[in-house]
């Protein structure tokens, strides 16, 4: 038993170099500390340990929006040459998370802007709130087409309710084996 006063030192995150490691937050707000590094952020996490980034890292985390106990990863990615910058990359885990919640993995440009004489618009970073709107457009997407085959080819001998099972049963399996490869 460690002595009054004396608190026991939670285990540290490392993030080595261009490897993802998976998190998920104990609170949704992290701690401003001064240490031999500067300024930066502590954050509680989920499974009692913690971990310290950049104010810009913390930034990233916050303009995401990620949930307390929403897995997600950081990866500290470098710049392939010796003593270069460092980037930092947040993404979230698909899958459903321990807190309940579903994140749906991003799907690529639709079909309709990638054909002949569409217009490329400059990319813009879409917020939480649009980035979840598109993906739960593209399940709808999914649905009506999965809908329109069993109504087409098996001439309502499927009713849309299994449609809809069975679409949310493959897309949930391919999450689970996504965050395993």
């Amino acid at each position: 038993m460690a002595a009054q006063g004396q608190r026991k030192l939670r285990e540290t995150v490392d993030f080595p170099l261009d490897v993802p490691v998976t998190v998920s937050l104990r609170y949704s707000e992290g701690k401003v500390v001064s240490g031999a590094y500067g300024e930066r952020v502590m954050y509680s996490l989920a499974d009692n340990r913690v971990m310290f980034v950049d104010q810009s890292v913390a930034q990233q985390i916050s303009g995401l929006g990620i949930n307390v106990r929403e897995s997600f990863t950081i990866t500290r990615k470098g710049s392939g040459q010796k003593g270069g910058p460092v980037t930092w990359e947040i993404a979230r885990v698909p899958g459903e998370q321990e807190n309940g919640t579903l994140v749906i993995p991003k799907v690529g440009p639709s079909e309709s802007a990638s054909g002949p004489g569409a217009e490329r618009k400059p990319a813009r970073r879409a917020t939480a709130s649009e980035s979840l709107v598109d993906e739960a457009n593209s399940l709808v997407d999914a649905y009506a087409k999965v809908l329109e085959r069993t109504l087409n080819t098996y001439q309502g001998r499927i009713k849309p309710e299994e449609a809809r099972a069975l679409l949310v049963t493959a897309y949930i399996q391919r999450s689970k084996l996504s965050s395993v490869a």
